[in-house]
């Protein structure tokens, strides 16, 4: 196959969507879409998420010190692209569009009720990159939906949970499982 250049950019990395989550200093739940997350830390169990530009979220999250990380599925596609662009400078984006929400089990952050997967984390560091920031969050809860019951590493099926898929400019769905880690040395075997 060949191939082409192209100049150093962003235009290309499909991702899992989450909503973050933060509280506003009157204690309103905010949530903003962000694309850029990812595990750092097994050891304890980190992720991280980047984010650039003005954003009320990431200034409540170095205020805070806490958020919530809210996994989007295609059912929430609506809410997700809404709260990702819309400011939260200016309105409850929550009211809005009457969105379902509690408080998380450990943390104080806000929780989607319609997420099946939530992540409570409490903020460790901050690193600024080029023209973003990037926010390392120790994970302290996780939420699961129970209809989610087998949690262990490799059974958690994502056709069923439907996680919704981002690239830039496009949201995308899962719809099958095409193999799973270590076939290819059970096939040569």
């Amino acid at each position: 196959m060949q191939k082409r250049s192209l100049k150093p950019q962003r235009g290309f990395f499909p991702q899992p969507s989450y909503l973050i989550g933060t509280y506003k200093d009157d204690n309103t739940p905010n949530f903003a879409l962000i694309t850029w997350v990812t595990f750092c830390s097994v050891e304890p169990p980190m992720l991280m998420f980047a984010s650039r530009g003005k954003k009320l979220t990431r200034e409540l999250v170095e205020k805070r010190g806490v958020f919530s990380a809210n996994l989007v599925t295609t059912k929430m596609m609506y809410m997700a692209d809404y709260f990702g662009t819309t400011s939260g400078y200016s309105k409850n984006k929550c009211d809005e569009i009457a969105v379902e929400q509690m408080k998380g089990c450990v943390l104080d952050v806000p929780v989607l009720l319609e997420s099946p997967w939530v992540y409570e984390c409490s903020l460790v560091d901050i690193i600024e990159k080029g023209t973003g920031y990037i926010y390392v969050g120790e994970i302290k809860n996780i939420m699961v939906d129970e209809t989610i019951t087998d949690t262990t590493y490799g059974k958690i099926d994502l056709v069923k949970v439907d996680p919704l898929i981002y690239a830039p400019g496009q949201y995308y769905k899962i719809d099958s499982a095409i193999g799973s880690v270590g076939y290819s040395t059970k096939e040569n075997s």
